[in-house]
């Protein structure tokens, strides 16, 4: 039927679930003013909010919290995170820039500030 309205397309828009809108500044604070527990606690749900936005398990959750006794898998963690991340830009819409050197440098050595810079670009693929 020629007459009839063709249906509208559905906006482009990432993956699976969005995560949750954070204030960055907040996760700045809390992950210097808890010495760091925020920081494991912060990146226990951004992972498992990465894993189901692209529909895959890019890291396992379980390696965050073991990774207070070991180190390298904390690492690990932040590697596959990071690396991940353009990923999601692009499913978002979003422009992707080559950051993830830097965001794993600081998310390993000042994980507060990379937490901070990382909230940045999650908040603006999930209000995409």
């Amino acid at each position: 039927m020629a007459d009839e309205a063709a249906a509208p397309a559905a906006p482009a828009s990432g993956g699976g679930a969005k995560g949750k809108v954070e204030n960055p500044t907040t996760v700045l604070i809390l992950g210097f003013v808890t010495c760091g527990l925020y920081c494991l606690y912060w990146m226990w749900l951004r992972v498992k909010e990465q894993n189901e936005y692209l529909g895959r398990q890019v890291v396992n959750p379980l390696f965050v919290f073991p990774g207070c006794l070991c180190g390298p898998l904390l690492i690990y963690a932040d590697y596959l995170y990071c690396f991940a991340l353009p990923e999601m830009q692009q499913k978002a819409g979003v422009e992707v820039k080559d950051e993830k050197v830097m965001h794993l440098l600081l998310m390993i050595l000042l994980a507060p500030v990379g937490q901070y810079m990382v909230q940045q670009k999650l908040n603006e693929i999930w209000q995409k």
